[in-house]
């Protein structure tokens, strides 16, 4: 079960508030106890959507509702992403300008993009690195740009489609040369140039609206067994839609994306948004829609506390049996409930993810 509180704090950022509303929530807030906001506050941090939350508390004026301890957790969460952020949109601004003095026009992937112009707020959107995309024919002139800003390749790193480059500050970019996801498709137009929020660069060459929904769709499927869902990549999708609901093209979708498994996965996540969220669904996208079931959000969160566990991997259940025998601590995770483990099972026996 989902509590009501987290349910709440989940909902917030996208669900539309009017005063009726706010003062529902204010009066849920104030009659938490302290297991609640502490479970609450796990499942937020394990979905990385702590700060967006602290964001839409503060903007509905419901910050000061919260107990004093959460209260300086949330902001303490906004404001080291806001700074995180700050720092990692700087180097980006430099590397952009620097790529185009040396005539390499890269693609900006994922988080960098998305905390600058989807998100309402820098600071609201976790990022953990910088992901680009480059042609291969112009990887030497933007290795050299990357180690004109102090940049250096790190070789251990390095796999067959990608290099990754990392400065002094430990700021690390993801410069990937090969994108077997388009190989094929380049023909197709996959690019678009959006107007910066919070760079001094012109422009912010980003994938087009349909090419980017099938990138977050296919990376969050690819990550299932490390990550299990986590709710922010399908917040990224939700303001994806914000800002480019009337460009999503259908055949261009079915088009681009690698299944058919994948593109039904895009139809559940844009059903789950509809029926929890309230959100519109795309026009060429609504009798498709109609077939399918919504992921579910007490899914969606048992799901991502065993991958937390590693419950996926056989190594993850020799670290809970450890856990429980006390001869190893759980870091920080609650144990994941007997239900939730048997669910688990059935789940590997018929092969199923989502």
């Amino acid at each position: 079960m989902v509590s009501s509180l987290t349910h709440t704090l989940i909902q917030l950022p996208l669900k539309a508030v009017n005063a009726e509303i706010r003062d529902t929530i204010q009066q849920q807030l104030q009659s938490a106890n302290a297991n609640d906001w502490a479970a609450s506050l796990e499942t937020l941090e394990q979905h990385r959507l702590t700060p967006l939350v602290a964001y839409n508390l503060e903007q509905h004026g419901l910050m000061e509702r919260l107990p004093a301890l959460y209260e300086a957790k949330f902001r303490q969460s906004y404001q080291s992403t806001q700074k995180a952020n700050f720092t990692l949109l700087l180097t980006l601004d430099a590397i952009l300008k620097t790529l185009q003095a040396h005539d390499v026009s890269p693609v900006v992937w994922k988080g960098a993009a998305l905390a600058d112009s989807f998100y309402p707020d820098p600071g609201t959107r976790q990022m953990g690195d910088l992901d680009f995309a480059i042609a291969a024919n112009e990887m030497r002139a933007a290795t050299k740009a990357f180690q004109s800003l102090g940049f250096q390749p790190q070789d251990v790193m390095e796999t067959c489609d990608a290099i990754y480059f990392e400065n002094a500050m430990g700021v690390l970019c993801d410069v990937h040369h090969r994108v077997r996801l388009f190989e094929g498709k380049e023909g197709m137009g996959l690019t678009s140039n959006l107007s910066p929020q919070h760079l001094s660069v012109n422009a912010l060459p980003v994938l087009e609206p349909n090419a980017m929904l099938v990138h977050l769709v296919v990376h969050m499927d690819g990550h299932f067994y490390e990550t299990g869902p986590i709710l922010q990549w399908i917040f990224d999708v939700a303001f994806v839609l914000r800002k480019w609901r009337d460009e999503i093209n259908l055949e261009r979708l079915q088009a681009l994306m690698p299944d058919h498994p994948s593109f039904v996965l895009l139809l559940r996540i844009v059903r789950f948004l509809e029926v929890d969220f309230g959100e519109p669904v795309p026009a060429c996208l609504a009798d498709q829609v109609k077939t399918c079931q919504p992921l579910q959000l007490v899914k969606i969160l048992r799901q991502r506390h065993l991958a937390l566990w590693q419950l996926f991997d056989f190594k993850g259940w020799v670290k809970l049996a450890l856990c429980r025998l006390g001869l190893r601590f759980p870091e920080n995770l609650s144990y994941p409930a007997v239900a939730d483990l048997l669910s688990l099972s059935q789940s590997l026996i018929m092969h199923q993810r989502w």
